[in-house]
Order: C-alpha cells, then sequence, then structure tokens
C-alpha cells in the first residue's frame, strides 16, 4: 500500500513544480513582450453583422497576440488625432492590414507614427502634420475601401498612403503564404480555433517565434521556389480586376472629395530581403497597375535589401520568426521611404 500512495505523492508534486513552471514562463514571457505588463489577453475587436466586418474597439487598452493596443474614439491605434482642419495642418491617412496597424511593435515605432515624425521635421514648426492609422490586422482590398470610405471625412486627407500586402492581390506572394508557411504539417495539426485560443498564451507565442526562426533558412529557399512557379498568374483575373476597383475606390473618393494624393506599396517579404535573388512579379505588376492609372508606386524591396546587406550577416529587418512583419528598424525605412517619394512628388510643397 505504500508504493501507490508514494507514487500519489510523487505525480502530485511534479503536476505541481509543472503548473508552477508554466506560471512561472508565460510571466516571463509576457515580460518581454513589448508594453506595459498584463496577466491576460483582452480582444481588441468589436464585429458588425454588415460589411464592415471588424474594427478596433474605440478607447481601448490592453494586450493582444503579442501586441499592445492602444486606441484612440475612432478605434485607431494611437491617441485622438485632435485634427482642427486648419490650411496650415497636413494630414495623412495610411491604410492598410497588420504591417500598417504595426504588429508586435510598439504604437511609437509603426511606419504611421514615424512617417509623422519624419515629416513634421520636413515641413517645419509652420505646419502641423497628422497621420492617422487605419490598418488593422486582417484587412485587405475590400475592406481597405471600406474602413476610408467610414473614416475619410473624419479625417480629410491631404496626402493617403495605401500599405498592400501578400493577401491582396491573386500573385506570387499570396501564393508562397498558402503553400510555404499556412501548409505546415504541425501546423495544420492543429484547428484554427484551438490555434486562436494558445495565442492567447505569451509563452506559446514565444515557442512559435522560435520554432519559426529555427526554419527561416529552408522557408526563404522554399518561398522564392513557389514565387517563381506562381509568376505566371492571370494578370487580367476576376480577382485581381475587384482588387484594382477597391483601390480606384480609394483614390477617386479622396481625389475629389478632398483634392487628396494617393501613393501605394507592396510591403516585402523577409525572402525578397536575403535571398541573393527573388521574384519581382508582384511589384512589377503593382508598377504596372500604378502606370495605368498615374499612382506613384513605392518600391520598398530595394530599400530593404540595400540597407540589410550593409552588414554581414545581414542586419534584422524583420520581427523574430516572422516573414512579413518589420520591426522598429524595418518600419524607420518604410516611413523613411514613404517621405522621400512624396518629396520626389512634390506633394508636400503643394
Amino acid at each position: 500500500m505504500r508504493w501507490p500512495r508514494n507514487l500519489k505523492k510523487k505525480l502530485l508534486i511534479s503536476a505541481t513544480t509543472l503548473c508552477v513552471a508554466f506560471v512561472i514562463g508565460e510571466l516571463v514571457a509576457r515580460a518581454i513582450e513589448p508594453g506595459p505588463f498584463s496577466l491576460w489577453d483582452k480582444n481588441p475587436y468589436v464585429h458588425y453583422d454588415d460589411a464592415r466586418a471588424y474594427r478596433h474597439r474605440a478607447d481601448f487598452e490592453g494586450r493582444w497576440d503579442g501586441t499592445w493596443y492602444q486606441t484612440n474614439s475612432l478605434g485607431l491605434r494611437g491617441g485622438d488625432l485632435a485634427l482642427t482642419f486648419a490650411p496650415s495642418e497636413l494630414r495623412v491617412a495610411c491604410v492598410g492590414d497588420s504591417c500598417t496597424f504595426g504588429k508586435g511593435v510598439l504604437e511609437e515605432h509603426t511606419w504611421p507614427r514615424q512617417l509623422e515624425r519624419l515629416m513634421q521635421d520636413e515641413v517645419g514648426s509652420d505646419r502641423r502634420v497628422v497621420v492617422a492609422n487605419l490598418g488593422i490586422n486582417g484587412y485587405s482590398g475590400v475592406t481597405y475601401r471600406r474602413i476610408f470610405e467610414d473614416l475619410s471625412d473624419q479625417v480629410r486627407p491631404n496626402l493617403v498612403v495605401v500599405g498592400y500586402n501578400l493577401n491582396d492581390f491573386p500573385n506570387a506572394i499570396q501564393a508562397v503564404d498558402e503553400q510555404v508557411f499556412r501548409g505546415r504539417g504541425l501546423r495544420n495539426l492543429l484547428s484554427q480555433g484551438l490555434r486562436d485560443k494558445l495565442g492567447r498564451l505569451a509563452l506559446y507565442r514565444l515557442a512559435r517565434q522560435t520554432y519559426y526562426h529555427a526554419k527561416r533558412s529552408s522557408d526563404w529557399a522554399k518561398a522564392e521556389a513557389v514565387a517563381s512557379k506562381a509568376a505566371d498568374l492571370d494578370l487580367e483575373s476576376e480577382v485581381w480586376q475587384k482588387q484594382e476597383s477597391y483601390l480606384l475606390g480609394i483614390r477617386d473618393l479622396a481625389r475629389d472629395e478632398y483634392g487628396a494624393r494617393t501613393a501605394v506599396f507592396l510591403f516585402p517579404y523577409e525572402s525578397q530581403i536575403f535571398l541573393d535573388s527573388f521574384d519581382t512579379t508582384p511589384i512589377e505588376r503593382l508598377k504596372a497597375l500604378g502606370a495605368k492609372h498615374k499612382i506613384p508606386v513605392i518600391d520598398l524591396a530595394e530599400v530593404f535589401r540595400e540597407y540589410a546587406r550593409q552588414e554581414d550577416p545581414p542586419r534584422e529587418l524583420f520581427l523574430r520568426g516572422d516573414r512579413y512583419h518589420p520591426n522598429p528598424q524595418g518600419y524607420h525605412l518604410v516611413a523613411k521611404r514613404v517621405l522621400d517619394e512624396l518629396n520626389t512628388q512634390g506633394w508636400l510643397k503643394e
């Protein structure tokens, strides 16, 4: 009878030790994530029954999926805009998905906020620059247009910058995401619902980052192999035409209602930066679209490549274990390149 009692005691001690270790690990993982410390994640989204799908909660503060959220009264990331609409006020609307929102970094490190500081330095104290971050995780072409239509009159922008990403056009980058990163065997073993629940644990997020970081060299090679095969996708496909119409909807509303100029860019992904050669088809397609409609297209891939390769090994410009979301330095390159293009177009002087 003694042996079962001893076994029970040992199992209880082991289970307690594991629980304590898990709690300590979770607290440490949360402490190293950017932003204020939080004991649990809070959902920052409000869902609608209509075509708006979902938005950030207004005046929300809390952590979600490793990112510290702080929204204003419009549900946009950052503090209240306090717009005056004075003639000397320069208003910019930045439209995009999680890379515009700034997943994984503090609000001050997002490219819209860094662009605001750079533009303010550029125009001087006689003018006030206000940049509104309309980026929301998971958004794409149609939801870009919807949020801009809903909030444009609140901002009345002079300039609009749209940051496209892998899931916005039927291109090679989208195929890369579906076949290389989302098609992992380990990932597919877990349902989306279970992954969402695990994603609320900082310890799981840390393990996920570590796993993806360890796999990144092989992922780069696979990514470009898939991109090359996907390069012959139909440029005039129905999906592409829809995305084109969404962009023109933003451009036309900005121009006709506010006299605003519109520019676009495509976020690079990691293998484009660190491999010796990469498939340029998505970039060229977006440039062709811009040329067709006289919309400036800002090329970021070469800027990222040049900066990263100034050192050996190359400088890190993306979040650890993340193929698409830049780190604060990567976002600085985005903001600086956007500012350079605005100056090239002469729009700041206008």
